[in-house]
């Protein structure tokens, strides 16, 4: 008879997560991984396969969870304007833990090897799907009048994505509210374009 699994795995893969997070995937060790998991070796091995296997979970949960919570961000303001105002202000409020912290998978790919094209194709979707998750927000802003249809929305759905990567870049290296609120500022601007 099958052992049922003793402990909670959607934990355990947020406490890796976390561990990779803080500390890359290089950096970080079986052993700091187990220990911040609760778990036994043989049950990382048995559940979720070995440390690169565990890194790509980790990865595809944040992945999932963060664009949830920007398509939600971008869905539930009253206006697209809004919403996009909430997400870049959302960052620059931000505590100086969570810019020093940064993006886990921006942080992914500076730290990848140029050759590795399972990470770099994992983090080409993730971006793919970013940028689409923008341009649908403001594709709807142009249908709905709110904006301008000047723009090309998958163009401006890349230039937020770019400028967020930049803002996650610039606040992981120094916490300046006043410098993000300030490309914040900028970036919301090239929407009355």
């Amino acid at each position: 008879m099958a052992r049922s699994k003793e402990f909670d795995q959607e934990r355990a893969l947020a406490a890796a997560m976390n561990v990779f997070w803080r500390h890359g995937y290089e950096n970080t060790s079986l052993e700091a991984l187990i220990r911040e998991m609760g778990i036994a070796k043989q049950s990382l091995y048995d559940t979720f396969g070995d440390k690169r296997a565990l890194y790509l979970k980790a990865m595809a949960s944040y992945r999932k969870r963060t664009n949830a919570s920007l398509r939600e961000t971008l869905t539930s303001a009253p206006t697209v304007k809004g919403g996009l105002t909430r997400v870049l202000l959302g960052l620059v409020a931000e505590s100086r833990e969570q810019h020093a912290r940064g993006c886990l998978l921006l942080s992914a790919n500076l730290e990848r090897a140029m050759d590795d094209e399972e990470i770099a194709r994992f983090l080409e979707d993730n971006q793919a799907e970013v940028e689409s998750i923008f341009a649908e927000a403001l594709r709807r802003g142009q249908r709905g009048g709110e904006l301008s249809n000047e723009a090309e929305a998958g163009a401006l759905a890349k230039f937020f994505v770019a400028t967020i990567q930049g803002m996650r870049a610039m606040a992981r290296l120094k916490s300046d509210r006043r410098a993000l609120r300030q490309v914040a500022k900028i970036a919301l601007a090239a929407l009355h374009g």
